[in-house]
């Protein structure tokens, strides 16, 4: 690692280079101190990043920090698997979790820790588009669009910072309900609403101590060495440090298990819309979530098979990642045809 004021350069195999960068902040105006995001930023090799290239931001999910898009074993980090496509990558760790800064509880609502993701955004893309994310490294890079992807509490940040800000040119959801987080359980059992349960009372809350978070998370069936780990780590909250955990979790994390919580946020949504999840996931059938997004122009699902919640752990982990590689290939597609088009048409 070669580190450079703020930021430091890490190494990746393939010519792809990656930074880890803190991007300082406006605060709250309930806590005066600076804060900083922690994001890690992968360039594609070659020239073809400097003529132009889209920008994938990728948003982790509860528990679990921006290194889940780049866990360590062999064919498993999804940032390299999108750099190696031509996509800058830029993956954050949320303002109250991973290494950005964590305030009092009390301050990481959905609307200001939106607003310090979308700051932080912003920054890293005019950075990218001057050259000076990390000064001699690489030129100024051309952005042909910005497309989110959010897992789980990731998916419904990245909905909110898209209809307070406009952040991003299209948004995916990977396992993130915007009905109801809901609980897979084995059998004919049906679901329980996620709203029965939090954080702090993980045994018999309402019955649903008797959850197979493990079954809920993990594609059990199939378990890799990392899924085992991350199971012994605590499921569904974390008791040990893994690399692409985070300790520290928004309290939004708890509001957002409350039955349309970002309903409104959801129904502003207009640009295109990409909702996966896995073959079990913690939402309602992926035809009765796309329903909410009433706005959006452009709207597709996908189900990944044999994958539970954590889809990056899975064994088809690679056919949900090639599914977004073509969503951004259509997001800015789109965005390029909308220049040619009338206004008025």
């Amino acid at each position: 690692m070669s580190v450079h004021g703020r930021w430091a350069m890490l190494e990746v195999a393939g010519g792809i280079k990656a930074f880890d960068v803190r991007v300082e902040v406006p605060a709250s105006p309930v806590d005066e101190s600076a804060w900083e995001i922690a994001a890690t930023v992968y360039v594609p090799a070659g020239e073809q990043s400097i003529a132009g290239a889209p920008v994938l931001v990728l948003l982790p999910g509860g528990g679990y920090g921006r290194r889940y898009f780049d866990l360590p074993d062999s064919g498993y980090s999804q940032a390299d698997h999108h750099a190696r496509r031509g996509t800058v990558v830029v993956a954050l760790d949320h303002l109250g979790s991973g290494d950005s800064t964590i305030p009092a509880a009390e301050v990481t609502t959905l609307p200001v820790v939106a607003a310090a993701d979308h700051a932080a955004v912003t920054t890293v893309l005019d950075r990218l588009r001057k050259g000076t994310l990390a000064p001699g490294e690489f030129p100024s890079i051309k952005i042909k669009g910005v497309v989110a992807a959010g897992q789980s509490m990731g998916g419904h940040i990245a909905v909110a910072m898209q209809a307070r800000y406009r952040t991003f040119d299209a948004v995916a959801l990977m396992g993130s309900s915007v009905i109801n987080t809901t609980i897979p359980r084995k059998q004919s059992t049906a679901p329980r609403l996620a709203s029965e349960w939090t954080p702090q009372n993980t045994q018999e809350v309402d019955g649903l101590g008797d959850i197979d978070w493990p079954w809920a998370f993990h594609w059990v069936e199939e378990l890799s060495p990392l899924a085992a780990d991350d199971i012994k780590a605590g499921i569904p909250v974390k008791t040990e440090t893994l690399p692409w955990s985070s300790a520290a979790v928004p309290s939004l994390a708890v509001a957002l298990l409350e039955p349309g919580a970002v309903a409104a946020e959801v129904a502003s949504i207009d640009v295109p819309v990409l909702l996966a999840a896995g073959e079990r996931d913690v939402i309602y059938p992926l035809l009765t979530e796309a329903a909410a997004f009433t706005a959006a122009r452009d709207l597709a699902v996908f189900r990944l098979r044999r994958a539970a919640h954590m889809h990056n752990f899975a064994p088809t982990r690679h056919l949900l990642w090639e599914r977004l590689d073509a969503f951004i290939v259509h997001a800015v597609g789109l965005r390029e045809m909308a220049k040619t088009v009338p206004a008025s048409l």
